[in-house]
């Protein structure tokens, strides 16, 4: 009787609640009590009975709800205090026992301390990472914070397929209290951060740290972390070998003392970003500061990189519904086979494709595409992935117009010079292999 009792209550409570709830927005507490999950408002899905729930608000994430910093014990209705949820995994502050290793997913923050100041970053490393592997930073975009973009660009499940490290560093708060990357903008003339330095720094940590490569680090980002990857470009490229912003753009402060070192560039943005503006605001309307338009910065990057033909490739539209679709910009025939690809999102917004909005791309996978192709081999002076009689003619070229300030990995004997003892070593290189 009391079964029938509890089953009547709970379908009594389900059915008030469904009349005040979208599709599939009513779920049950740890008590089995019902509740309307509809805070889409504030970002966050649920778990239910240690599964992932659905993508109740759209955003593309479903495993944004424990270990996401926030302590959702009773906050708008929720009672997450229960076992089966792990107390939040810790987002509460209170001990949690994770006896279903319901929280064994959740990544480490750690601290590393740059200039006097504690600096926040999460780093995911897959098991079983080889020796010299690649590095991937990933950075959160104005007022984000590192785990947001973690879960967001799902980077992690690429870098589990692919046999790479993921590093999530955040930025400092600014007078407004809010994360960001100090690349120039309009109200943050008060602010003096060097985040190049604190990334070259963080960079060459890590990679003495777990044994990983610092001729294949890399840098990608959201927004303002896509800003960053721009300045990272000019004024750091001996650190990080290629970029690929997502709805960042070049302040108008970078362009103008960017050291024009040719460097691979991929840019993922949307025609309709109404954030970060696809023709630019040269003219600061909207108070963050000049920056160019995306045309002007692949044109820069173009012509840096010396490209000679390009080619322009509509990517299937697999997804209708999501009112975008995606032009593919390739530039080939570049110095150094350094490319610049733009894809051009028609339509599209302020997002990350793949996780919102246009649905056509997963862009943690194009990226990683993109990076990949600049893995870097000893002795592959002309970076085709071939070892051969080109890299030894590319290399003698090198020494004989003196240009090789610009080519450190040229310098294959560590020495500190690029000269014919190099090219001996080169040739031993090809023949060992």
């Amino acid at each position: 009787m009391n079964k029938l009792f509890s089953f009547l209550f709970i379908l009594l409570v389900s059915i008030s609640f469904a009349q005040d709830c979208d599709d599939n927005m009513l779920m049950y507490d740890c008590d089995g009590l019902g509740f309307c999950n509809n805070e889409a408002t504030f970002g966050y899905d649920c778990y239910v009975l240690n599964e992932f729930c659905e993508d109740f608000n759209g955003d593309g994430i479903v495993d944004s709800w424990v270990g996401d910093g926030w302590c959702d014990d009773g906050e708008w209705g929720y009672d997450f205090q229960c076992e089966e949820y792990s107390f939040d995994c810790g987002d509460c502050g209170d001990e949690y026992a994770d006896n279903d290793g319901y929280c064994s997913h959740i990544v480490e923050m750690f601290e590393f301390e740059h200039n006097g100041v504690n600096r926040d970053y999460y780093f995911y490393r897959p098991e079983s990472l080889e020796p010299n592997s690649p590095l991937v930073f990933v950075l959160h975009g104005y007022s984000g914070n590192a785990n947001s973009i973690m879960s967001y660009s799902k980077m992690n499940s690429i870098a589990d397929e692919n046999g790479f490290a993921v590093c999530y560093p955040q930025g400092t708060s600014d007078q407004n209290n809010n994360n960001f990357w100090n690349v120039g903008y309009a109200f943050h003339g008060n602010q003096n951060v060097d985040d190049v330095d604190f990334l070259i720094s963080l960079a060459n940590y890590l990679q003495a740290e777990f044994d990983l490569s610092s001729e294949n680090t890399f840098s990608t980002g959201m927004s303002n972390g896509g800003d960053m990857s721009y300045m990272l470009a000019c004024q750091a490229h001996e650190h990080f070998k290629a970029i690929a912003p997502v709805a960042g753009t070049m302040m108008e402060s970078i362009y103008d003392t960017c050291d024009g070192v040719s460097i691979p560039v991929l840019e993922i943005h949307g025609t309709n970003d109404d954030v970060t503006l696809w023709e630019g605001d040269m003219e600061n309307n909207d108070g963050w500061g000049s920056y160019l338009s995306i045309d002007d910065i692949i044109d820069y990057w173009v012509e840096t990189n010396e490209c000679l033909e390009s080619e322009d490739i509509n990517l299937p539209n697999i997804d209708i519904s999501d009112g975008s679709s995606i032009i593919k910009h390739r530039y080939h025939q570049c110095n150094m086979n350094f490319e610049v690809w733009l894809y051009e999102v028609v339509n599209g917004g302020h997002d990350w494709p793949g996780s919102n909005g246009n649905m056509d791309i997963e862009s943690s996978h194009e990226i990683w595409k993109f990076f990949k192709q600049y893995i870097y081999s000893l002795g592959d002076i002309n970076q085709d992935n071939i070892l051969n009689v080109l890299d030894i003619i590319s290399l003698i070229d090198l020494i004989l117009s003196q240009d090789t300030n610009d080519y450190p990995l040229a310098d294959l004997n560590g020495d500190g010079e690029v000269n014919v003892i190099d090219v001996v070593s080169l040739v031993n290189i090809i023949l060992s292999n």
